[in-house]
């Protein structure tokens, strides 16, 4: 499908399904849509799933609110399908933007099938005392991918802009020689400053009630005590009107905690086809 130039850089084809169902999917914060890649491939015999980008990273689209970064997306899906019912995924963070992006889509008056969030139950959200810019991507950082910045100034980083940030955190890495920051530094600092936007629009982000149909994937969560001392980003009780439905997550199975990659990957599959998708178990 031949897309706007503005709005093709942020697309990605998952699979290469010819079926009529159609499943957006949307990228955390910082961007990235590999997370999409597994369950994509299981399910092209029943959908064709497209990948939204962040775009701040690939088409140097700026924002200050969720709101507005969803309204971007709105504008993509509906250059890829002009009508309803849609139906949004969103891993980790990018639940939060799935589903303000079903909430303009319903309040546009289109359909909106259901929205399906995986692992999106313990995202930071609303929080008018927050006052850290930077610090988080220190912790962040050495949680994900055990890099330690501790040799960094974090109080003057928390006077930086964004840009300066991320420069000041890749330019660390450099020095460090860190073979986990990859090779393509300039990529790197753009995603750190995307996730610095996403977190302060996070930050500002009010969940409407809706009366969409959400089904949440729990995973497993390294650490549960932190874990509960997030401040969640909406109030799960009071979210839609519509049906929520909680699935709780497989059995562990060792030290990997993402439903979306072995050894889960083929449950959370079976399970997105019977209850997302409504395939039946036998499909």
């Amino acid at each position: 499908m031949d897309l706007p130039e503005t709005l093709s850089s942020t697309v990605v084809e998952l699979n290469h399904s010819s079926a009529r169902r159609v499943v957006f999917c949307v990228h955390p914060a910082g961007g990235g849509v590999g997370y999409y890649e597994g369950l994509a491939r299981a399910l092209e015999p029943y959908a064709k799933l497209y990948a939204l980008e962040e775009p701040f990273i690939y088409s140097d689209f700026s924002y200050s609110s969720l709101p507005e970064l969803a309204e971007y997306h709105v504008d993509v899906i509906r250059s890829i399908q002009p009508d309803g019912p849609y139906t949004i995924f969103g891993y980790c963070s990018g639940g939060v933007i799935a589903y303000e992006i079903a909430c303009q889509l319903q309040l546009a008056g289109a359909e909106v099938d259901s929205v399906s969030m995986f692992g999106s139950g313990r995202i930071s959200g609303f929080d008018p005392e927050e006052r850290e810019r930077a610090t988080f991507l220190r912790d962040y950082i050495a949680a994900r991918y055990g890099i330690e910045l501790g040799g960094l100034d974090w109080e003057r980083m928390e006077t930086l802009d964004f840009r300066e940030v991320a420069e000041t955190i890749v330019d660390s890495l450099r020095r460090q020689g860190i073979p986990e920051a990859g090779s393509d530094l300039e990529w790197a600092a753009r995603c750190i400053e995307s996730m610095c936007l996403m977190r302060q629009a996070t930050r500002k982000y009010r969940a409407p009630r809706s009366k969409l149909d959400v089904y949440l994937y729990e995973w497993h969560y390294l650490d549960p005590v932190a874990a509960e001392r997030i401040k969640p980003w909406c109030d799960w009780n009071t979210l839609t009107e519509g049906k929520l439905t909680v699935v709780a997550p497989p059995e562990r199975d060792g030290p990997g905690v993402d439903i979306m990659y072995p050894p889960y990957l083929v449950q959370t599959v079976d399970r997105v086809k019977e209850i997302t998708l409504g395939l039946g178990q036998a499909a």
